[in-house]
């Protein structure tokens, strides 16, 4: 039959001939070269020639191998009757596409060090609670899922979870890591954290309804949480997702003066308090998620904390007197799952007893 060619006959018949010595010529290409930039990295980073190459090769194949075959579409089609143009309005497409795709990632990778960088700062700065924004913002995602949203709210649902927390980042560093009850004043300045963080992200604009979340995130379904006293539909729905992972994560995670409680006790708590504190919607759907993927040890990982009394939810509240511009503003937290008892602190308002501040 002869060797596949390019030329001579019609280009129909040589494509497909073509495509296998193409594709083998392109995988040798690709190992070959994978090898040369593995022996560079490991040179310059001091690591050993293997495993940087086991790191290079998935990155490397699959594009190079697109390549491969963009190229021998192009030999075939400008050998063909209708010539270069054919090859243009193929290809071109196919490469603006592939522009277009590699700039959304560059855009995702650019978001996730955005993500990292403000997470870390807040790792920093309050050491309490390092690890609970990224469980957080997993056990979101599982809520998200079985609700059934869409991959661009699930992404956005593990953003304003993992930042839920990023207004501490406006809290003075000695309310943060005090040891012991904080005073009234102290839990005023506490329950600003939400304002700013919807502050610090404001600007992000691929946050979208994470903000939101961010803002409200310890609102109460009966209208007792804070900034704004919120209640029911009128909590956004980010919000209230993020909310049942957030005492969810609290409740199930080892802290130095406890150990974290068992799943099954901390899906209990979360139903005794749906209908008051949380949307029963989302405690059920995560009670879903949790029967089919489970929550491993390694998902709550150890958390440094002060010492402080078990989950405890409060009653709803009678009528309040508003405080400040922007509404009525609740004791810090009874929906996060490390708490410290303290004694009732009179407020400019009538209040329930507190249950004391927490670091969630």
């Amino acid at each position: 039959d002869g060797p596949a060619t390019l030329g001579g006959g019609g280009a129909a018949p040589d494509f497909p001939r073509a495509l296998l010595p193409a594709c083998a010529a392109a995988v040798a290409f690709s190992l070959v070269l994978t090898a040369l930039d593995g022996l560079v990295l490991a040179a310059a980073e001091r690591r050993p020639v293997h495993r940087s190459v086991y790191e290079l090769l998935p990155l490397a194949l699959g594009p190079q191998l697109v390549h491969a075959l963009a190229g021998l579409m192009t030999a075939v089609l400008w050998r063909s009757p209708y010539g270069p143009l054919s090859a243009l309005l193929v290809l071109l497409p196919m490469y603006l596409s592939c522009w277009v795709f590699a700039r959304y990632h560059r855009e995702q990778a650019a978001h996730r060090a955005t993500i990292r960088a403000l997470v870390h700062a807040v790792d920093i700065k309050d050491t309490y609670t390092r690890g609970h924004s990224e469980r957080v913002g997993r056990a979101s995602v599982l809520i998200a899922r079985e609700l059934g949203m869409d991959d661009r709210r699930v992404e956005g649902l593990r953003f304003a979870g993992i930042l839920h927390d990023i207004g501490k980042l406006g809290v003075p560093t000695r309310v943060l890591r005090k040891d012991g009850p904080l005073t009234p004043e102290e839990r005023r300045i506490m329950e600003l954290h939400p304002e700013y963080g919807h502050e610090i992200v404001r600007g992000i604009g691929f946050l979208d309804e994470a903000r939101d979340a961010i803002l409200h995130h310890h609102e109460r379904l009966d209208g007792s949480g804070y900034p704004y006293g919120l209640s029911g539909s009128r909590i956004p729905e980010f919000a209230r997702v993020v909310a049942v992972a957030d005492a969810f994560d609290a409740m199930t995670s080892t802290r130095s003066y406890r150990r974290a409680r068992p799943v099954p006790a901390a899906l209990a708590e979360l139903k005794r308090c749906a209908g008051s504190q949380f949307d029963p919607r989302m405690v059920g759907a995560l009670d879903r998620a949790l029967r089919r993927h489970g929550w491993s040890e390694a998902d709550s990982a150890v958390t440094a904390d002060e010492p402080g009394a078990p989950y405890v939810a409060r009653e709803p509240q009678g009528p309040r007197e508003p405080q400040g511009p922007h509404g009525p503003r609740e004791p810090y937290g009874a929906e996060a799952g490390a708490r410290r008892d303290a004694p009732p602190v009179p407020r400019a308002r009538s209040a329930a007893p507190l249950s004391g501040p927490s670091r969630d």
